[in-house]
Parts: structure tokens; sequence; C-alpha cells
């Protein structure tokens, strides 16, 4: 079993009545609360059973869904376990405050709860560490840095709009101020990794990665609500922030079933949306510049410095885009237009860490046959005139299914991306693309094509299995044909069935 997916649920009966007795706590549990404490559904002698036992139970079980998470998936193991005992630490703090405070008319201020509720962020903050370092394959520089432009700005704004907000109503002994403000801080520190790891990913987390830090998400908002509740008392009173904290005991729990997080990998970004993080954050660190130094400097001074943060930007954006142009130059062939052998390269790398068993990617070679012949006869710059016929054919031929490139003087290369059904159609359109004949010469193309990951585990087997079938192709029909000129037009299923005959299905090692 590939150890970095999920085991099937309910593989064992025990398994099975541990998860539904899990899913009927989880959902069953915040269901109840919300509705007596929402909807006011049930007698107030439900109360202490709403926000006790029962609310006890469905964070416990989020704890133990998540142990049961790190038992199914082993890559992320360490990930599952941490967060798992995290919840786990929030649960003993509830259960205490269950036991010891609920019913107590002078309930301790700081108390063992509060070191259990405490607890619970230091060890998340471990846990998402140690699953985006399990989910991140050589990610680029710029993730890094957005994810990190992405913690620090959101850790500014809360500290803004909410630390300095508990900080100057906060009273009491040395030790209950500390105390106090851990909150928060845990709080900010939580949402700032939450908003890291979402840049990390593109902004397009997925499913797991979704559920596991709306679940954080949420209950830094009921934290947030409970303390700005207790320290000042403009939110009104009650049992309301309750369902929130369940909610995101809920969400959390929930991971139990579902896929494994979606991997964090580097991908090609244009330029506006390459700058959209650091320019928003600087946008937000100008204004919060604003609110701070408006009451002490002068308004011509903040707005000059506002002005000269976002002239920064305007020549950041300036960079960005003149480097689009450059790179988009260095990776252009100049002849034909299409991309070159080293964005083939950059983009190979790029859809082999994308490419699964569902979705694959195509390496296709192909590989001019009496190109010499034409240049020797009507001269080099007939030659590249074909060659430019030749890769815009080859570019429409291939169209939106995946990307043409020229790679030598009459090598071309494609990547498809489209359906594997696809593969095949795609491919032949391309060897008759790069086809041309007339009084005195027939110029045709051998290829060589390999499927990524289903016959090539990586970029370097996927160019040696393409580039040995196309020899493969070449030199059979050579053999058969004799000149270039009475070749037919190539096909995949000939190529595959020259390998057959052959015997030479796998590269050289």
């Amino acid at each position: 079993m590939n150890s970095t997916q999920p085991r099937k649920a309910g593989a064992e009966p025990g398994a099975r009545l541990l998860q539904a007795v899990l899913a009927t706590v989880l959902i069953g549990g915040t269901t109840a609360v919300a509705a007596h404490d929402w909807l006011g559904v049930g007698s107030e002698e439900l109360d202490s059973l709403a926000g006790g036992y029962l609310y006890d139970a469905v964070v416990i079980a989020a704890g133990v869904a998540c142990l049961l998470r790190a038992r199914m998936v082993r890559r992320e193991r360490k990930a599952w376990l941490t967060i798992g005992a995290a919840i786990l630490c929030w649960a003993a703090g509830e259960v205490y405050w269950t036991l010891f405070i609920l019913d107590n008319p002078a309930p301790p201020y700081p108390s063992p709860a509060d070191a259990a509720y405490l607890a619970f962020y230091p060890l998340v903050y471990v846990g998402l560490a140690l699953l985006v370092r399990a989910r991140a394959h050589e990610l680029d520089w710029r993730l890094w840095t957005d994810g990190a432009i992405a913690t620090i700005g959101t850790a500014a704004l809360g500290t803004a709009f909410v630390f300095d907000f508990v900080a100057d109503r906060t009273t009491g002994t040395t030790v209950e101020v500390a105390i106090s403000l851990a909150y928060p801080l845990g709080d900010i520190a939580t949402l700032s990794m939450v908003v890291g790891v979402i840049a990390m990913t593109g902004w397009r987390p997925g499913r797991t990665w979704s559920l596991l830090l709306a679940g954080l998400a949420t209950q830094v908002v009921a934290d947030i609500a409970y303390t700005v509740q207790a320290v000042d008392g403009f939110l009104p009173p009650g049992n309301w922030v309750d369902p929130f904290y369940l909610i995101s005991a809920c969400f959390l729990g929930t991971i139990l079933w579902q896929p494994r997080a979606a991997s964090i990998h580097s991908q090609q970004v244009d330029a506006r949306r390459e700058l959209m993080i650091p320019a928003i954050f600087a946008a937000i660190m100008i204004g919060l510049a604003a609110m701070q130094y408006v009451d002490g400097a002068s308004g011509l001074s903040t707005l000059l410095w506002a002005a000269t943060m976002a002239a920064v930007i305007g020549r950041l954006a300036a960079s960005v885009r003149e480097n689009g142009r450059l790179l988009e130059q260095i990776q252009t062939d100049t002849l034909t237009g299409l991309a070159n052998r080293g964005r083939m390269q950059v983009d190979l790398e790029t859809l082999a860490t994308q490419a699964t068993l569902e979705n694959p990617v195509s390496l296709v070679f192909l590989d001019l046959n009496g190109f010499k012949h034409f240049n020797d006869t009507f001269g080099h710059p007939a030659g590249d005139a074909l060659l430019v016929r030749l890769g815009k054919a080859l570019r429409e031929a291939v169209g939106e299914d995946g990307t043409a490139y020229r790679v030598g003087g009459d090598e071309f290369c494609v990547l498809l991306t489209c359906g594997p059904e696809h593969f095949a159609t795609v491919t032949e359109r391309a060897g008759r693309a790069l086809s041309e004949s007339g009084r005195g010469f027939d110029v045709a193309a051998s290829l060589g094509a390999a499927v990524l990951p289903d016959e090539a585990a990586d970029p370097s087997e996927a160019l040696r299995l393409a580039d040995m079938r196309m020899y493969a192709q070449k030199e059979s029909r050579r053999a058969a044909y004799g000149r270039p000129e009475d070749w037919p037009l190539p096909t995949v299923s000939a190529a595959n069935e020259q390998l057959r005959t052959t015997g030479a299905a796998e590269p050289p090692s």
C-alpha cells in the first residue's frame, strides 16, 4: 500500500464502529449544542450538558480523529500525532473546566485549564510545520516568501486590531495579565500561520488543507469573540460563542475521512499574481503606519511616507513586468517563435511534480527526416523558412492540448496535458504537422513518446525513453523504406509496435 495515501475507511469492523461513533459525536454533538445555544432548543436544564460533557465529547472526538488520521497516513504521521495531541490538550482544559470551574461561583484564575488551553498553540504550530514539510516538494522560493509575507502581515494586523485592544483593557496581577495576553498572542500566531500556509499553496489549498485551516481559523474567531466579550462587554452576553468552538472541532475531526493533504509544489504564476501578495500586504502596512502616525506626525509627512511606499510598490511592479519580458525572450526560439529547450525543461520539471495516474502528462520527441537533404538542395534560408512553417503548423496542431517546443536544429518536442484518451490523436496530429513535400523533397518526422508517471517516474527517465523510442522508429523506417521521402507518416502505434518487435521497451541503464 502506498504510505502516502489514507487507508480505506472501514477496512476493519472495529475501525468502522469507531469512525461511526466519532462521526455521530462530532456532527450530532455540534448540531445539538448549536441548536440549544443559538435557537433555544431544550430547557435551561440542558445548559450544563450542552456547555459541559457534550461539549467536551466533541472536542475529544476531534482529537481522537486526528490520531486515527496519523495511523492512516504514514508519511504525515508526526504531523497528525502532534495536531491530535494539541486538540487533546484543548479537550483536557475543557474537561477540567467542566469538573471544577463550570459550577464554581468563585473560579480560580489562572487554573490548570489555562495551562492545557495554552499548550494547544505550540503543538499546533509544530504540527502545521510538520505537515507543510511532509507535503512541500522543492518549493519555489517565491512561495516561501509569499508565505512569510502573509504570515508577518497577518500578525501585524492582528496585533494592531486585537492584541493592542485587549492589552489596553486587561487588568489584574502580573500573572493574570500575562495569561490573558497569551491567548490573543497565540490566536494571532495561529491565524498568521493559517494565512501563510494558504499563500504557500498559491491560494488553492484543496479540501483537506481547507478543512484544517478553516477549523483553526474558526477557533481563532471564537477565541477573539470570547476575549472581547470578557474584557469589554460590548458583545452580547451568553453562550453564543461556544458552538463556534465546536464547529472548529468538527472541521478538524472530519479530516479523518478526507484524502491526504494536497502537495505544495512550485507552479508557474504570471507577473500580476506574483506581485499580488507583496502589494496587498505592503498596502496594509501603509494603512497601519498612517493610523499609527496620524496623531503624532503632520499630515504632510504621513502622506509623503505613504507615497514613498506606494512608489516602491510601483517600482517592484515595473521590475516584475520587465523581468517577465526578458524571461519570455530567453525561453523562446527566435526563429520559429516556439518555446525553446530551456523552457521545455522547466515546464517538464513542473508538470512532473503534478502528474498522477489519473492526470498524466505525455512527452513527445519529434525529429525531422529529410531536412538535411532539403537544406543541401535549397539552401539555409529556405531551410529556415521551412522550419518557421512547420513550427507554426505544430503549434496549431497541438492547440490547447499542450505546448510545442523547438529543442534543436530539426528537433521538436510536445508536452501534452490533455486527457490521456487524446494523447495518441494529438501526437499523430503533431507528426503530420511536421511534414511537407514538393518537387525534389519530402520532409517528415519520426516520433517517440513517454507518459508520466505511468511509463517514467521522473523527467530524466521520460526524456531517455521518448528519445530512445524516437530513434527506434527512425531506424525501423530507414530499414523498411530506405529514403526518408518514401517513409509513411509516423504514428504512436507504429512506434510502440517497433519497440515490441525490437525489445527496446526500456531506456538503457
